[in-house]
């Protein structure tokens, strides 16, 4: 693993899930970089305590696990703001959920 082959899978997966970065200034691919070279460190660390590569890759599973459950929380919460407009519940309900 390295940040090139992570950064190029991140960009085929938002091919198809592009990301929306809003106010950010930073531009999408500046994005993906940081969190390649963050995700390779975790993998280069774990490594060196002696983790094996199954074992690294249980803990960038739940790393990933983690990080998809916070930003459902944070699109609920996006949606409950708009609440008002019934548009949180017409997303529930297209979801199944409501």
């Amino acid at each position: 693993m390295n940040p090139q082959s992570v950064e190029s899978l991140m960009a085929d997966i938002e091919i198809e899930d592009p990301l929306d970065l809003g106010d950010l200034s930073m531009d999408e691919r500046d994005v993906r970089r940081l969190m390649a070279n963050h995700f390779c460190e975790i993998d280069c660390r774990l490594s060196a305590h002696g983790l094996s590569a199954d074992a690294r890759l249980e803990v960038m599973a739940a790393i990933a696990a983690h990080t998809m459950v916070e930003n459902m929380v944070l699109h609920f919460e996006h949606l409950r703001r708009l609440a008002n407009k019934g548009d949180f519940h017409a997303w529930m309900a297209r979801h199944g959920m409501g």
